[in-house]
């Protein structure tokens, strides 16, 4: 049985370096390893992206709690203050669930020394009133 034409093509050009997104696609058909490199470069791509956006969130969490804590500091009134101790604690309660969610995520793609988590993102104790 003959070889399709598109296949000698197809190495042909992927050894000249030539690129094209239809070469690609017909690339997968004959190199199936290729594809699978493919696809597990993408997947390492978007696990790592995911955990970044993680690592954000928690940053932000921990953004909004320090300007929380200074806003407690710059309240006029004993009332003023409470309401700004309430929003900062639940902002802490915040911080605490994006820290467990970044610990989980790193869990999860097989990262097992999380306890630098707690140094790297330190959350303050509950303010009390």
């Amino acid at each position: 049985m003959r070889e399709p034409p598109w296949k000698s093509l197809v190495r042909e050009l992927g050894d000249s370096g030539f690129s094209s997104p239809y070469l690609d696609r017909l690339r997968r058909r004959v190199d199936p390893a290729q594809a699978q490199q493919q696809l597990e470069t993408e997947i390492v791509g978007e696990i790592a992206a995911a955990l970044g956006r993680a690592g954000e969130k928690v940053d932000y969490a921990l953004l909004r709690l320090e300007v929380a804590s200074r806003e407690i500091e710059e309240a006029s009134t004993p009332r003023d203050r409470r309401k700004q101790i309430a929003d900062f604690n639940r902002l802490r309660d915040e911080a605490l669930a994006a820290r467990l969610e970044l610990r989980i995520h790193r869990e999860a793609i097989g990262i097992r020394r999380n306890h630098l988590l707690d140094a790297t993102y330190p959350i303050p104790p509950r303010r009390r009133a």
